[in-house]
């Protein structure tokens, strides 16, 4: 039986009082988010922790078992205070929170997306490197009233990349490009609960057609994928052909594989990230067998003890 342990810290204040706390990291969201919740019954009101935390101070949550010891699962910042419904929540977002600050509005043209990205680092007053792995160019590009979060988010939703900060750097990828650690999971062993369906990847027809709006208004489309099956529509900031192609085929991979769809729960060991892969074995299905990308992982600690929700995405092997 491991004894769990915690160490959470915001602002000059480390918590002593815990009732859960939930970190739900994503590759297919901007940003990673915790939830930390309070026993507030054991404050003499809510306002003294209200008095004492506030927007922006700096967050760090690290748990485990006291036999393997403590593991950084959050760093990033206070976003904002909850005492509704008798609680207390303290709701926290990485590194991507320095983003939301307004920018100066400004008419881009023929702007790289990197040259984008220089200008939101500088616009946000951030020190940050650029690594970025697009090399389109937009026609046009205009910041009006926005965050430097409101453009990241824009492009995001534009080209599904992961976007992340590592070591004072920018990241900006395309999905699955940088894979991390292999994980393993057997069923019967390391697996308390499994959402699971296995599917062929023929009875996975999809049709994606990618969308760019041109200069001119007009709308260009590039198919890929099969038809029969599900169609998505994706948009692409980048005009060109191989580039909305290669968009298109990327989704296609993303949504047609012989393998599992869904999520496992594990607990807290072993440790799982976002973009790592999840191997599976199944003793009574072996064929069933493979390696995934993980778009997702939802950890939770608290009384009812430490789980981890790994949601499954395309199959790497």
């Amino acid at each position: 039986m491991y004894t769990m342990i915690y160490d959470i810290r915001i602002g000059s204040y480390r918590l002593g009082m815990l009732d859960n706390v939930e970190v739900h990291k994503s590759v297919e969201l901007l940003a990673d988010t915790a939830v930390v919740t309070l026993p507030a019954a054991q404050y003499n009101n809510a306002l003294e922790v209200e008095n004492k935390l506030h927007r922006g101070d700096k967050v760090c949550i690290s748990f485990g078992y006291e036999e393997t010891g403590l593991v950084r699962e959050f760093s990033g910042w206070l976003q904002r205070i909850s005492t509704d419904g008798g609680s207390i929540k303290l709701y926290c977002e990485d590194d991507l929170f320095l983003f939301r600050k307004e920018i100066p509005d400004e008419v881009l043209k023929k702007t790289s997306l990197t040259a984008l990205l220089e200008k939101v680092v500088g616009g946000c007053g951030l020190g940050l490197q650029i690594a970025c792995s697009y090399s389109w160019t937009y026609g046009k590009f205009v910041i009006h009233d926005a965050t430097g979060y409101d453009v990241l988010k824009k492009i995001q939703e534009e080209c599904g990349a992961d976007i992340y900060i590592c070591d004072g750097t920018l990241h900006v990828h395309p999905p699955g490009e940088t894979i991390g650690n292999e994980r393993l999971y057997d069923l019967a062993i390391n697996v308390e609960k499994e959402d699971l369906t296995y599917r062929r990847a023929a009875e996975k027809k999809v049709k994606v057609v990618v969308k760019a709006l041109l200069p001119d208004g007009t709308v260009k489309e590039v198919e890929a994928g099969s038809t029969g099956g599900e169609r998505v529509e994706v948009r692409c900031p980048t005009s060109d052909e191989a580039g909305m192609k290669a968009r298109g085929e990327l989704e296609v991979k993303r949504r047609t594989f012989d393998g599992y769809e869904g999520s496992i729960t594990g607990w807290l060991i072993p440790v799982c990230r976002p973009a790592d892969m999840v191997t599976l074995h199944d003793k009574d299905y072996p064929y069933k067998d493979g390696t995934y990308f993980v778009t997702s992982v939802t950890t939770t600690f608290g009384k009812d003890g430490g789980k981890r929700k790994i949601d499954l995405g395309f199959r790497i092997s």
